[in-house]
């Protein structure tokens, strides 16, 4: 049995990955794979998360987007270390916290506690504004994170009100520590890395993750993919002709959002009707959206049989993001754009955000 050594810190955004096109889901992947780990070990997962289909809707988008699929593909050992207040054995109660902050709330002296938690966290919005690459990441928004932990301890003091996170990191970094591998990588994400780092620090040698210098092309596509799902549309002509020059299905799926937005209702069922006899299981929110933009159009082009037939597409799947199984649901019970006085403003639907 080998003996861990080696650590590569892999600090994780949630869904701003897909706000950050220097440090995106897939930059994080190329990174994991220059470093050479044997394996990765998952802090926002639980043990066992990887045997069902829920996991897929972590927050933490870089894993299912990215890392996870790359991993099998390429036989690197996969372990999750997450620790949640009120899972099984785990330290904490589950909403604990959020019980916590609405007691205070309730005193004037706790609503003033409060106050101070959130001034703190002020910082870390400014920052998640910006798009961030690695390195801002570690020296600015981390330090900027690890300050808010401390007033939220002072404040609120380990336990309900911090989520146990002291007591989750000790058994995040005995999980991690106990792993059968000499060099592995820590996925975590900064919040979490507050409190896992200082567990780990002295037991174990800790390394950096490191970009390369320039994206590799995936990445520099995903970066694009990125700013279509956001809908941060400044010339809608050139970023349609980017993403049919990319031609993959994600990239069909959202240039008929944008179609569909300025008004092409035709142009935009087409799209989503192409794309439909393709292979369009990757990535894994995509065939939920994509059925349910897809029954959406059908409504708004007045073909309610199939519509409904995409709803219930949507609702088979052995995995759907809960944004698209919500969007089939109200589908179904009524038709899409019912409501509106034309097809042309009917828009809303599944957000394009990646289902975290």
């Amino acid at each position: 049995m080998n003996v861990l050594s080696q650590i590569v810190v892999a600090p994780l955004v949630g869904p701003f990955h897909t706000r950050f096109p220097r440090y995106n889901a897939f930059d994080v992947r190329d990174a994991l794979r220059a470093a050479g780990v044997e394996a990765l070990a998952l802090a926002p997962l639980a043990p066992g998360a990887l045997e069902g289909q829920e996991w897929r809707g972590t927050d933490e988008i870089a894993l299912p987007l990215a890392v996870v699929p790359w991993a099998l593909r390429a036989g690197i050992a996969l372990h999750e270390v997450g620790s949640f207040a009120g899972g099984e054995g785990e330290p904490g109660e589950a909403g604990a916290e959020r019980e916590f902050e609405e007691l205070l709330s309730r005193f004037e002296a706790g609503q003033e506690r409060l106050r101070r938690v959130r001034q703190a966290e002020e910082p870390i919005e400014r920052l998640l504004a910006s798009p961030l690459d690695l390195r801002r990441v570690r020296s600015e928004l981390m330090p900027a994170v690890e300050a808010y932990h401390g007033v939220r301890a002072a404040e609120f003091g380990e336990g309900p009100g911090t989520g146990w996170a002291q007591a989750r990191a000790a058994v995040m970094a005995e999980r991690v520590l106990a792993l059968p591998h000499r060099r592995v990588a820590l996925l975590a994400g900064v919040d979490d890395l507050v409190n896992l780092l200082p567990a780990l620090s002295g037991h174990v040698e800790l390394e950096q993750l490191t970009l390369a210098p320039e994206p590799s092309e995936e990445a520099r596509g995903r970066a694009l993919l990125d700013a279509a799902m956001r809908g941060e549309v400044e010339e809608p002509a050139g970023l349609l002709a980017a993403l049919r020059e990319l031609g993959t299905p994600e990239a069909g799926y959202l240039e008929a959002n944008i179609l569909l937005e300025h008004s092409h209702l035709a142009e935009a069922l087409e799209v989503l009707q192409r794309v439909l006899r393709t292979d369009f299981q990757e990535p894994y929110y995509l065939p939920g959206f994509m059925l349910a933009r897809l029954g959406q159009v059908y409504d708004l082009a007045g073909r309610r049989a199939d519509a409904l037939r995409s709803y219930r597409g949507v609702l088979a799947l052995s995995y759907s993001p809960a944004e698209a199984i919500e969007a089939a649901k109200a589908g179904m019970e009524t038709p899409f754009g019912a409501e509106l006085d034309g097809a042309a403003e009917g828009t809303d639907g599944p957000s394009d955000d990646h289902g975290g």
